[in-house]
């Protein structure tokens, strides 16, 4: 998986949070099963980009469960970090770590 970009431009506090790993179109959103956002997935069930609904700027914690994919954002004093991991895998989960200040695609 290529490093994602990461999309927040958070308004009064808050804001929705997009990673996304290509930039190709995405299709329909999947709602995730455990978590407030959705998911974008290829034919082939590669995961494409995620949006969290509703992420807070200074300090927030929330993770997107998809099946046996899930996303974990982190963000502290303005800064997002990432995991993405496969469940099937318990023991040397895929891992994808991200720092980006936040109001900043990159």
């Amino acid at each position: 998986m290529n490093k994602g970009k990461v999309f927040f431009h958070p308004i009064d506090g808050t804001g929705s949070l997009t990673i996304s790993w290509t930039s190709a179109p995405k299709g329909d959103a999947t709602e995730a099963n455990k978590g407030s956002g959705v998911g974008f997935f290829s034919e082939e069930g590669t995961l494409l980009a995620v949006i969290f609904d509703e992420v807070k700027e200074r300090q927030d914690r929330q993770v997107l469960e998809f099946g046996q994919i899930f996303v974990e954002v982190t963000v502290k004093a303005g800064k997002v970090d990432y995991v993405v991991a496969n469940k099937t895998n318990k023991a040397v989960p895929t891992k994808r770590r991200c720092r980006n200040k936040t109001s900043v695609s990159k």
